[in-house]
């Protein structure tokens, strides 16, 4: 049993990411990382300290797969995020109570092409924008189903706010989304 042991323990550490590779993924990432964080907390500060914290809680944690790293920061992010804005999230449920997505396509994941663009979309719109006409719920849930293709029960789990009311501000955030109007448009692009 003790060479099995072994050799999982060998094959486990060639397919982590170093503390270097993830230093180096929240370094490059920086901005990208950021734009997310800002997306859910609102305030530049709280958005960059994320970004730290996330980091940090990677370093320390369980090193990630050296294929998953940008995905894992991104998902790490904004983890570190839905924390400072939990309150300002769940302050919005109300506001959905009563209403209904009656767009199945809302629901879906959509194509991996799909999705890309819809990300950029959202990475490239103006902040200010963005932070003023979506409240806190619908940046939340938003961010979360573009940039790390979370499910509604996903949603659901990492900002405690009831299935019916993420259900809305998903309809309500993607039809945002499509409808977002291109003189919306900052002149920032991510890679």
């Amino acid at each position: 049993m003790s060479w099995f042991q072994s050799s999982l323990t060998h094959a486990d550490v060639r397919t982590q990411a170093s503390v270097a590779e993830v230093v180096d993924c929240f370094h490059n990432q920086k901005h990208l990382l950021s734009r997310l964080a800002l997306l859910i907390t609102g305030d530049e500060v709280t958005a960059e300290q994320s970004v730290v914290n996330a980091c940090e809680n990677t370093i320390h944690g369980h090193s990630p797969f050296r294929d998953w790293l940008l995905e894992w920061a991104k998902a790490a992010t904004l983890t570190s995020a839905i924390l400072p804005a939990a309150e300002a999230i769940r302050r919005c449920e109300s506001a959905y109570h009563g209403r209904r997505c009656t767009h199945p396509e809302h629901l879906s994941q959509g194509e991996p092409g799909e999705r890309k663009m819809y990300l950029d979309l959202l990475l490239q719109a103006d902040p200010s924008v963005v932070l003023t006409e979506l409240d806190a719920l619908c940046r939340a849930v938003l961010v979360l189903r573009v940039a790390i293709r979370s499910s509604i029960q996903d949603c659901v789990v990492r900002l405690n706010v009831p299935r019916a009311a993420v259900l809305a501000a998903n309809c309500r955030a993607m039809t945002w989304l499509h409808d977002l109007p291109l003189s919306h448009m900052g002149n920032v692009t991510y890679q």
